[in-house]
């Protein structure tokens, strides 16, 4: 990618060939400055994606130079704090964003609403009267609570990693910030006749959502699981399938005899090759993935005239209802929980109401002790 000239002086833009940002291509930009020596310096600011701009670049540029005249006048920490936002995310984009479990999610959120609200902001001037002015716009603009509470926690991570490497100072804002309460636990599950109406409606409009709305029916894999799949992860004669992006760490999920061919249609030429891609063959977002999904849900009504978002069908209701089923049938739900990869019993509770029977049965045990005086054998191996 060549440089090209901005109007702002010692700031240039190169576009990208392969990169893509809002339909077009992405820009990304550089600024040049000379220290003391007189040697030219050549800096990356960031990506159009990211929430830079030349403006923003030109400013940073205006930063390093007043940094190098003043060498040995400005104290440390006034050069620490100087840092906004957008150059802490680029240091931590680079230093530490790979390490983390979701690093796609969490730089979507920074690019779509913590960047065009702070990145130009110094560091030490973000106070918590603005984060909970930037909760309460998130929350006018429909974000759930949870969504909120990862943007949240997105700048409290930047700010202690910048702290842990020395190169920020100030105060933290999120501390002490009341963070949103989430109730995000889906309520709604599909009866058999929905759960068919849906996946004959997505097959006629979307094979490639019809093969992941199977899978995640009956796999219980969330849509970023299924996503993250390569050939590699799959075996097909053990009927077992390797969750390579799980949130609870990798485990293992199991095909039913009827997704095992759907798994057989979309097995790529290579090991490396991912099950579900663009086009072009690179990697699907969660965001990037049009909405399909959700016009099949309108044209078939299965939310109309609700308001509560927790009943209301979504993709994840797939696998809400995988987990729903099951508990319906009988199954522990210890076996439930490892099934889906929940990290915590506590979450899997939520389907208790859904096995009363089950419970039943289980007390039936003591009265047969209280009458018979010793253990129902028979009962118990049944």
């Amino acid at each position: 990618m060549s440089r090209e000239k901005t109007k702002f002086t010692g700031v240039y833009r190169r576009v990208s060939d392969t990169r893509r940002h809002n339909g077009k291509p992405d820009i990304c930009f550089d600024i040049n400055h000379r220290d003391s020596t007189g040697r030219l310096i050549w800096e990356k600011v960031g990506w159009a994606s990211e929430g830079y701009t030349a403006q923003m670049a030109s400013d940073i540029r205006g930063e390093r130079i007043r940094i190098e005249r003043h060498t040995g006048v400005l104290p440390e920490r006034r050069k620490k704090s100087a840092m906004t936002m957008g150059d802490a995310w680029a240091i931590f984009k680079e230093k530490w964003l790979p390490n983390l479990a979701h690093p796609r999610d969490e730089e979507s959120r920074y690019t779509c609403h913590i960047a065009p609200r702070f990145s130009s902001t110094p560091l030490d001037r973000i106070t918590p009267l603005d984060l909970e002015t930037f909760k309460q716009e998130l929350l006018g603009k429909g974000l759930a609570p949870a969504s909120i509470r990862l943007i949240l926690g997105d700048i409290r991570r930047i700010y202690r990693k910048l702290i842990s490497w020395n190169l920020y100072s100030g105060n933290v804002p999120t501390d002490g910030l009341k963070m949103p309460r989430a109730d995000n636990a889906r309520i709604r599950y599909l009866t058999p006749d929905e759960a068919e109406r849906l996946l004959d409606a997505l097959k006629t409009r979307s094979p490639s959502w019809w093969r992941m709305a199977m899978i995640s029916l009956h796999t219980g894999m969330r849509i970023g699981e299924i996503l993250s799949l390569r050939g590699s992860d799959i075996n097909l004669p053990s009927r077992v399938v390797h969750v390579r992006d799980a949130k609870a760490g990798t485990r293992m999920a199991h095909m039913t005899d009827a997704v095992a061919p759907v798994f057989e249609d979309v097995m790529p030429a290579t090991p490396d090759g991912l099950l579900f891609c663009s086009r072009e063959g690179k990697p699907l977002r969660v965001t990037d993935t049009s909405n399909t999904f959700a016009k099949v849900i309108k044209a078939l009504g299965f939310n109309d005239g609700l308001t509560d978002r927790r009943q209301k069908v979504v993709f994840h209701t797939l696998r809400h209802t995988f987990c729903s089923w099951l508990a319906i049938r009988g199954v522990p739900l210890y076996t439930i929980g490892e099934l889906v990869g929940h990290s915590s019993l506590e979450m899997t509770k939520r389907y208790s109401h859904l096995c009363p029977d089950t419970k039943r049965k289980a007390i039936s045990h003591v009265e047969v002790m209280a009458q018979n005086g010793k253990p129902p054998m028979a009962a118990h191996s049944s």
